[in-house]
């Protein structure tokens, strides 16, 4: 991460944190590196929204609830992108902390795209996910045909079925 050696470049004037549309944050987001990215946020010039918010994108595609729930905090980055694809990818996943995060959030919608987030979680078994995309009001299990229970039951995910029933 090297975030002591990241506050200390940002005070030199010749640096510029946005290069590359941002890309500092950004990588530090898709490695995880969480104490880099909460100091890049705390330099005004930093954009953690650039490049369609590519970095709650790959927070989110690597599991980094940490840094997930960091970037919910500010308002420029939006967790909706891409039709909820964030909700979506983190249940395929299965990273249960990330849609946590996320259903806290109400800009995201886990009904997005007839409610792909648990037909995902549900194909491959993530039980604690569907159990808390359940949980929501808005998803709905029986969507696309039953979609869900059809290949949980394909995929011999037992204790996901039970759920779905």
């Amino acid at each position: 991460g090297h975030s002591d050696i990241v506050k200390l470049l940002l005070r030199d004037d010749r640096v510029d944190p946005t290069i590359d549309d941002n890309a500092l944050i950004q990588v530090a987001s898709r490695k995880g590196h969480l104490e880099v990215v909460k100091v890049l946020l705390g330099d005004s010039r930093v954009d953690p929204s650039a490049n369609e918010n590519y970095c709650i994108k790959w927070a989110s595609a690597k599991g980094h609830s940490d840094i997930v729930k960091l970037l919910l905090r500010d308002d420029r980055v939006d967790p909706s992108v891409c039709d909820n694809y964030l909700i979506q990818l983190a249940s395929h996943k299965g990273y249960f902390e990330v849609v946590k995060f996320l259903l806290e959030d109400t800009r995201v919608d886990p009904s997005a795209n007839d409610s792909n987030s648990i037909l995902w979680a549900s194909c491959n078994g993530h039980a604690k996910v569907v159990e808390i995309l359940l949980a929501d009001s808005r998803v709905n299990p029986c969507a696309k045909d039953n979609c869900a229970i059809q290949w949980a039951s394909g995929n011999g995910h037992l204790n996901v079925v039970k759920l779905l029933l």
